[in-house]
């Protein structure tokens, strides 16, 4: 468990530094190209770009030298360390075990420490985009290719922040076993002690050492005093002087509601909510793998004087290029199933590959279309199908419906038009009609 501890650790720190690393280059990029554009309309002016920290910044990422204070809570990190910690205090634990626990020690370190430093260059990112804010106000209207530069530099600072919200959520998700080790550890009353004195959490709040002693509670005014405080105060405006106040609370919840809401729509973004008409693309802070959808489809058909029932079965992997299109590619089993419930009979009736792509043209509905190659002759071996000039095209456009089944799988129908339908020998079906679900 401890090299698992250490090893996914280390996974998951040398990805925050590459994307942390990829994010401070772009945003230098984006400077140089706003600073030129600048000189470009202010010639003969003193250069105003202070220059930026964004070198310095990834230097200090690979140096293993640079040591900072842990102040970014992630309560799953919190315990681990405390964990391997009160871990290394015991005579008990062997040599090997120690050397093992000391690298687990070591790497859960680094994570918190870039984590940490994470947060910094985010706070040193809106402390840039305030300077060039300020810069950028002697404009009336600033030029197309200047605020489009600017436009894309407070984007990339809200895509940071969220891959880093993420992150944190990655990092604070427990496995089993550490649960359970967790779980026996919190049993021993040695550990809750050490937590208490040695945690972040603990650092962060700086509890007495008699936190837990009632004693130590006296002078706090208890919830019952309070109210009747309250009710004291509220009696001074009258008759209505308590409802009165009663309306004022639920304004307040009512405001308090209402930022939670532009919080929960925009993300932890907080300085980068002043974008308008920005809608944050989801996909933009993923993996490719988080990326990736499956699709599986069925299409029917009845039986004509060529073919017998079939139902066309389909397989494909879609890429989200964006929150409002995916584009993938696929397979095909064109699968007979005879020529009526008296006459059931399976046979391979056809193969295809496809490729198709869709995009969202309004709330749930879908422009798709696609390419795809079928072999539409009944084959018993593989080597049949290596007849290439038996295989036929379709160029399919239409719509399609998205639907919600559950928090990880969707539906959809399609009502495709083949433009090439009357290419095939025998000519196909000019209209597709497809069902399929996605997760």
């Amino acid at each position: 468990m401890l090299r698992d501890i250490g090893q996914t650790s280390a996974k998951t720190d040398k990805t925050l530094i590459q994307r942390t690393e990829k994010y401070l280059r772009h945003l230098s990029n984006i400077e140089g190209r706003i600073k030129r554009q600048w000189q470009q309309t202010h010639p003969g002016e003193p250069d105003r770009f202070s220059p930026n920290d964004y070198q310095h910044r990834i230097q200090q990422l690979h140096d293993t030298n640079v040591h900072i204070a842990p102040r970014t809570y992630v309560s799953r990190l919190d315990s681990l360390q405390s964990a391997l910690h009160f871990l290394r205090t015991q005579k008990s634990v062997s040599s090997t075990d120690m050397a093992i626990l000391s690298d687990a020690t070591g790497r859960v370190e680094q994570l918190q420490k870039h984590l940490d430093m994470s947060q910094d260059i985010y706070q040193y990112i809106g402390e840039r985009r305030q300077q060039l804010t300020r810069l950028l106000a002697s404009y009336s209207q600033l030029p197309a290719g200047l605020a489009k530069d600017f436009e894309q530099l407070k984007t990339t600072a809200y895509y940071y922040r969220q891959e880093l919200e993420q992150y944190k959520t990655l990092i604070n998700r427990p496995r089993k076993m550490e649960e359970k080790a967790l779980e026996l550890l919190n049993k021993i009353p040695a550990f809750g002690q050490f937590m208490a004195k040695y945690s972040m959490l603990a650092q962060l709040f700086r509890l007495p050492a008699d936190y837990d002693n009632p004693g130590s509670l006296s002078g706090l005014q208890t919830r019952a005093q309070v109210q009747q405080l309250l009710q004291q105060q509220a009696g001074t405006g009258g008759a209505g002087g308590m409802a009165v106040l009663q309306e004022q609370v639920a304004g307040a919840q009512d405001k308090l509601r209402a930022m939670r809401d532009n919080v929960t729509k925009y993300g932890a973004g907080g300085q980068d909510m002043d974008i308008p008409g920005f809608i944050p693309d989801q996909q933009k802070t993923k993996t490719f793998l988080q990326r990736l959808t499956y699709v599986f489809n069925l299409q029917l058909a009845r039986s004509s004087t060529y073919f017998p029932n079939t139902g066309n079965l389909g397989f494909s992997v879609g890429y989200k290029i964006k929150d409002k299109s995916t584009a993938g590619v696929g397979l095909s089993y064109d699968l007979g199933l005879g020529s009526g419930w008296d006459h059931i009979h399976f046979s391979s009736q056809g193969l295809g590959l496809r490729s198709f792509m869709d995009w969202r043209v309004k709330s749930s509905y879908y422009l798709a279309g696609g390419f795809e190659e079928n072999y539409l002759i009944a084959f018993h071996n593989i080597a049949q199908l290596r007849n290439y000039s038996t295989w036929q095209g379709s160029a399919l456009v239409g719509l399609e419906k998205k639907y919600r089944i559950s928090q990880k799988m969707q539906g959809n129908i399609q009502l495709l038009y083949d433009i090439l339908y009357k290419r095939e020998l025998p000519p196909g079906q000019m209209l597709k009609f497809r069902v399929g679900y996605s997760f």
